[in-house]
């Protein structure tokens, strides 16, 4: 049975989390244990906070004590793997959050090898910058997914454009060039921004442009990032196929892996120190 941290203590989240805290006015945050180490936790902890301002919320807790929770959490529930959700609600006026592990699905290794289907969802988060739930974009994204067998799926918002995952962000590629929705317009996932900067390490160009459903056809390759994906090339976008061995995305995949490495290496380092 799953254990939640939550301002309760410890409780059981088959009626907590359900009762307290899933609405459209909880801010979240997803993050994964990898070998015990939660993967760029000071980025996650920053964009809570961000989210947190963005929804007129004050969040108390330091850096330091979100971090012990969740090392509290992995003890209780005798797991080292797993992706946890953090959330945060406002409930009859006061702030409840709970650390939970939550379900994941992460990509096999023909997922990674092969690629994965996506398909266009005509739809558009409501102010993209902050992690708050979105319930009917979720939902509907959902059961599209289920229906037709897909991996992901891509909002395409009003003017036609692709914006990102339901629960990733996206990037297309032409040569030596990569393509993906500016900040503005998305919400600013951690592994979208350290791929951009093994991208730009690795030397390739980068343009910050939304890519119209229209010229998707133009490109040589997809991939999506996210918390469960890392780097996880498209196969094909509805019809439309892709190059799921192409070369430049190959280099970015390879260079996010070798990142992960290290920061998991760096954290441990440091405990033991």
């Amino acid at each position: 049975m799953n254990l939640v941290l939550s301002n309760d203590g410890m409780v059981l989240d088959s009626v907590f989390l359900k009762t307290h805290l899933n609405s459209d006015l909880s801010v979240y945050e997803v993050f994964r244990l990898i070998d015990g180490v939660a993967l760029f936790l000071e980025d996650h902890f920053n964009r809570l906070i961000g989210s947190m301002q963005i929804q007129g919320l004050t969040f108390r807790m330091s850096f330091q004590d979100f971090k012990e929770n969740i090392a509290a959490l992995a003890r209780q529930n005798h797991r080292m793997e797993g992706n946890i959700k953090f959330i945060c609600s406002v409930v009859k006026g006061n702030i409840q959050w709970a650390f939970s592990f939550i379900p994941h699905s992460y990509p096999s290794p023909d997922d990674y090898k092969n690629g994965v289907t996506t398909d266009l969802l005509f739809a558009e988060r409501t102010n993209p910058n902050a992690k708050v739930i979105q319930t009917r974009i979720r939902d509907t994204a959902n059961q599209m997914i289920s229906d037709r067998n897909l991996y992901e799926v891509l909002l395409v918002n009003p003017d036609g454009m692709i914006t990102e995952g339901s629960r990733s962000n996206v990037f297309f590629v032409k040569g030596d060039v990569f393509y993906t929705a500016p900040a503005p317009m998305v919400l600013v996932g951690i592994t979208r921004q350290k791929v951009l900067d093994c991208i730009q390490t690795l030397g390739f160009s980068i343009i910050e442009q939304a890519v119209s459903k229209t010229e998707i056809s133009e490109f040589d390759a997809v991939f999506m990032t996210g918390t469960s994906p890392k780097v996880l090339p498209v196969r094909v976008i509805g019809k439309q196929m892709f190059d799921v061995q192409n070369n430049a995305v190959l280099r970015v995949m390879d260079s996010y892996d070798q990142l992960i490495q290290c920061y998991i290496q760096d954290e441990i380092n440091q405990n033991i120190g």
